[in-house]
């Protein structure tokens, strides 16, 4: 029967013409799974983005991303456990951008890159920012959100208090300083940029505000003896 594939000397499949046909996997249900759950994520952050978080629905989210109207709940507990599901996804971004940034970097140059990498937080895209910020201001009033919202906040501030006590080590930060208040003023005042930078994008200029916090930073937090503590 002419226009069938052939076999090839080692029982590979061959097209007409003679050469080999690609064979595609098959996926697994995981993988099937995984793309399905990171489709209704990203229809859920631009759901949100645009009506915020009391205007998703799991049925929308669901149909948004190309399936039934019934999977989101399929996969999703509940429309707070997207949501939760959907910052977490969001934050995870952001750590991976962190740390590329901090890659080579040491000591005091570790905070800064860190600092640094959260003004690049914009380059997920205005829909997430949207999305993110949204979620973390609605867990004021949703307590099933809270404790999600909390997590990123004590992993953030638990980050920068790490960075901070390494810095203090090597006698490159003041050893005077708290570490955990330093960590969860850093924390609190770059979430609130981005969440005016959001609100506002027009007049919220980053740029600037990166410049002015770092050396904000540096004035109050770096050791006017960089040398290495002496015992």
């Amino acid at each position: 029967m002419t226009g069938m594939a052939a076999q090839g000397p080692s029982g590979q499949r061959a097209a007409p013409d003679g050469g080999p046909v690609a064979i595609r996997r098959r996926r697994t249900q995981a993988e099937r799974r995984a793309e399905a759950e990171s489709r209704m994520l990203a229809a859920a952050a631009e759901i949100v983005a645009d009506k915020g978080i009391d205007g998703l629905t799991l049925a929308e989210a669901g149909e948004r991303a190309g399936y039934s109207r019934g999977l989101a709940g399929h996969y999703f507990a509940s429309k707070d456990a997207l949501l939760a599901a959907m910052a977490e996804a969001i934050h995870d971004e952001f750590n991976a951008m962190r740390r590329e940034r901090q890659r080579g970097t040491t000591g005091f140059a570790t905070l800064m890159a860190t600092i640094d990498a959260s003004f690049g937080r914009p380059a997920v895209g205005i829909v997430k920012m949207r999305a993110y910020i949204a979620v973390l201001m609605g867990a004021a009033h949703k307590p099933a959100l809270a404790e999600a919202v909390a997590a990123f906040n004590r992993e953030s501030a638990t980050d920068f208090g790490r960075l901070i006590q390494t810095g203090i080590a090597a006698g490159e930060i003041r050893a005077d300083i708290d570490a955990r208040s330093q960590a969860l003023i850093l924390s609190a005042a770059l979430r609130g940029i981005m969440a005016q930078w959001v609100i506002d994008p027009e007049g919220v200029d980053l740029k600037v505000l990166r410049t002015e916090l770092i050396a904000l930073v540096r004035r109050n937090l770096a050791s006017p003896d960089p040398s290495p503590n002496k015992s």
